[in-house]
């Protein structure tokens, strides 16, 4: 199998989680592999555990890993960290990253719906194993819901509109990408000029399908209770809304207010010092090179 995924600010990543003498490093988003094979390759014999949710990465990572006995592929959603973690019996992890991006793969293979330009089922699942597509999504949802939807995950500013729209096609009996994009560039009467007027619309759904801010959220508090001391957590974002959840994450542990973690909602997680790095993006050359990259988003968060 062919996994393409361009790993996105390899060389700021590399840089940002650099760590003296890491034993652990957990990639939560895997994908391709790209972002773990320079950190392993610049942390020899480094214990990997490279997690991804999407069953088509982790037989790429598998066979991709196969001669490298410190790495173990888990099919996980990362917000199950935890459970990952006591299952394998580590404690901690000196280095933890997340890339949030849809991997080039599952935006260019027609069959997982993810694509505006390219016609397949309208599915948007990331674990193909889960019920909920974004049809059913669609079909399940009211006119307000996806309003709603539209309105927090795409800002879209004719959110009520394209929620009629999108309900008219399901009731039409429509069930390509390609059929509900073609509606929603007919309906749509603004837009950011060179973006399909589509994208936007497909990414709120998409991000509604997978559940990708509940997720984050969980997330986020698991990784910072298993980064161990002096250890280092980078997060990769592509949008508005999941790039608040990770920056106010990391901005108030920054700040050390109380953090309650999900096995204990009694009494405050106890922690030390914790330093962020400034915001990181993509050069012009890279965004030249990989235009997917532009709205990519690097932040690091250290732990004393």
């Amino acid at each position: 199998m062919k996994f393409s995924h361009r790993p996105v600010m390899i060389e700021e990543v590399a840089s940002g989680l650099k760590v003296k003498n890491p034993s652990v490093y957990i990639d939560l988003t895997s994908g391709g592999g790209g972002h773990a094979e320079r950190i392993i390759a610049d942390n020899p014999g480094i214990r990997a555990v490279l997690m991804d949710r999407d069953g088509d990465a982790v037989e790429f990572l598998k066979d991709k890993f196969k001669d490298n006995s410190n790495v173990t592929v888990v099919r996980s959603g990362f917000s199950d960290l935890d459970k990952v973690l006591f299952l394998l019996k580590i404690k901690s992890a000196d280095i933890i990253f997340a890339d949030l991006g849809v991997s080039s793969f599952q935006f260019d293979t027609p069959s997982r719906g993810f694509s505006v330009s390219q016609d397949g089922p309208f599915d948007m699942r990331m674990d193909r194993d889960a019920s909920m597509t974004a049809l059913d999504l669609v079909k399940q949802s009211s006119e307000g819901e996806l309003r709603n939807i539209l309105s927090e995950y795409a800002q879209e500013r004719e959110s009520g509109r394209i929620a009629r729209v999108l309900k008219k096609c399901a009731e039409d009996g429509m069930t390509t990408t390609l059929q509900f994009a073609n509606e929603i560039r007919k309906a749509k009467r603004f837009g950011k000029a060179g973006l399909d007027p589509s994208t936007q619309v497909f990414m709120a759904l998409r991000m509604a399908v997978n559940d990708e801010i509940g997720q984050l959220e969980k997330m986020l508090a698991k990784a910072f209770v298993a980064l161990a001391p002096e250890g280092v957590m980078g997060v990769i974002t592509f949008h508005s809304t999941e790039d608040r959840a990770v920056k106010r994450f990391f901005r108030d542990r920054r700040d050390s207010l109380p953090f309650y973690s999900e096995s204990d909602k009694g009494r405050p997680y106890i922690y030390g010092r914790v330093d962020v790095d400034e915001m990181v993006q993509p050069s012009d050359g890279e965004i030249s090179e990989n235009p997917r990259s532009r709205s990519a988003k690097l932040r690091v968060l250290r732990k004393h």
